[in-house]
């Protein structure tokens, strides 16, 4: 089975850059990205956030991109649902809408958020994040199946009510969620839904043990769209004409992102249970900050280096039984990116999905010839 590609931005913006230019070069990559190969776009969704993330509304790009792309899924990574930042029978109407406009290539991924800068900002409870997230999903597929339906639950109580419009694909698009706990993949095995997973930095054998978690809970969910567990793994990313090149422009800023989550995840780990695994994961991200060696090859979270080193690593991660990539291209400057994204789209995607059209050396070519001729 073909691997997918995934395009994933948070529309950082480099400091001393603007937010506004920032955002009309996102459209331009993701345009590139359609062009060489891209399946899907995938779209962060980060609130008053300090420093250049700035993907603060990303269902307005979506509309957006549905109007100038003709073929990439669309695809929120994720859709934050504590029901203070978004109602969710409101994600359900926006993702209808953004279906229908795209001509059927939205995608919905959720997510019960991530930082305390973006709860305290809309007066999330952490200890509820979990229960509203799951609670919200029931009511979006539930407000999509149904023609006229009714929701009673402990956040949301629906009086028999239409969603209008519905959206284009039936029943609805896929959904899926972001999960970094043991108990988050296999909830999401549970209910047949798509998973995007990551270890947190903590390494090779965490990360196959969450997606074992998840495919042995999976149970196909009759009503959804689903007919097969879908992992996907995002993955920090960096590519040059040379590993040495590749390094020189890429590492520094991969483990500031690393760093950057060092000083988040152990505040959240504090505030709830639900959050309190997250606390396993802190050794790992201080090595992986600080670490080049370990960040690269033993977290299980990046790529980077050559065309050659990229592929080979990636088919490290195809190893895993995976269904896609998505790879994170941020944290450098747009010319950086636009660079990565044709390099992506010139050698590594064919190299998986168009294989016997990648020019190969004369020489192999030849000695498998001769070694498929009738030996006298």
């Amino acid at each position: 089975m073909a691997l997918s590609f995934g395009f994933w931005s948070e529309q950082e913006t480099q400091v001393g850059q603007s937010y506004a230019r920032r955002l009309h070069e996102l459209v331009d990559e993701v345009r590139l990205a359609e062009k060489m190969g891209f399946d899907c776009v995938a779209l962060s969704e980060q609130h008053v956030a300090l420093g250049g993330i700035s993907s603060s509304a990303p269902e307005v790009v979506y509309g957006y991109l549905a109007a100038v792309t003709s073929r990439v899924k669309l695809r929120s990574a994720v859709t934050l649902m504590p029901q203070k930042i978004n109602h969710a029978l409101r994600s359900a109407e926006r993702l209808a809408v953004t279906d229908i406009l795209s001509h059927g290539r939205m995608e919905f991924y959720a997510g019960r958020a991530n930082t305390t800068i973006a709860m305290r900002a809309f007066n999330v409870d952490p200890n509820e994040t979990l229960a509203q997230m799951e609670e919200g999903i029931a009511l979006l597929k539930k407000s999509m199946r149904e023609d006229i339906f009714t929701f009673e639950g402990k956040y949301y109580q629906i009086p028999p009510r239409m969603l209008v419009p519905k959206p284009l694909q039936k029943p609805h698009p896929v959904i899926g969620i972001a999960a970094t706990s043991e108990r988050s993949h296999g909830w999401a095995g549970s209910e047949g839904l798509a998973v995007m997973s990551n270890s947190i930095y903590q390494g090779w054998e965490v990360q196959d043990r969450l997606l074992n978690t998840y495919r042995r809970a999976w149970k196909r969910d009759e009503q959804g769209p689903l007919t097969r567990p879908r992992v996907g793994l995002p993955l920090f990313f960096g590519i040059g004409p040379t590993d040495q090149k590749a390094k020189d422009d890429y590492a520094e800023a991969l483990m500031h992102y690393a760093r950057i989550s060092t000083d988040a995840y152990p505040r959240l780990a504090k505030l709830a249970d639900d959050y309190a695994y997250m606390n396993e994961s802190v050794p790992a991200m201080e090595r992986a900050g600080r670490d080049w060696d370990y960040l690269l090859n033993h977290s299980a979270t990046t790529v980077c280096g050559s065309p050659d080193t990229v592929i080979r690593q990636i088919e490290k991660f195809q190893a895993l039984g995976i269904d896609e990539v998505l790879l994170h291209l941020d944290s450098v400057n747009h010319e950086k990116i636009m660079e990565a994204i044709e390099m992506c789209g010139r050698y590594i995607i064919p190299h998986f999905n168009d294989r016997n059209n990648v020019v190969r050396p004369t020489d192999d070519i030849l000695a498998q010839i001769r070694a498929m001729r009738p030996q006298k």
